[in-house]
């Protein structure tokens, strides 16, 4: 799999799981996602969904952090160098 792509799949992840953009929600919030660098990803996301609700945000950064979590895990990135 390439390097952008993978940094795609943990985007969608982490929007997902948090509550950002959950899968197939036409009326999730905006966001915007930045490679900073070769290992660092900012989203920076607004509150407000595209249907005037707040988005559900409790517990957004741990479920921020599990996602990222099982995403190194199930890539092996875990794994002590």
């Amino acid at each position: 799999m390439e390097l952008d792509d993978d940094w795609f799949e943990l985007t969608r992840e982490v929007l997902d799981a948090t509550g950002i953009e959950p899968a197939d929600d036409p009326a999730a919030c905006r966001w915007a996602a930045l490679r900073n660098q070769a290992n660092g990803l900012d989203i920076v996301a607004t509150v407000i969904r595209q249907d005037g609700r707040w988005a559900r945000l409790h517990n957004d950064a741990y479920f921020a952090r599990s996602a990222c979590a099982d995403f190194a895990y199930d890539h092996g990135l875990d794994e002590p160098g």
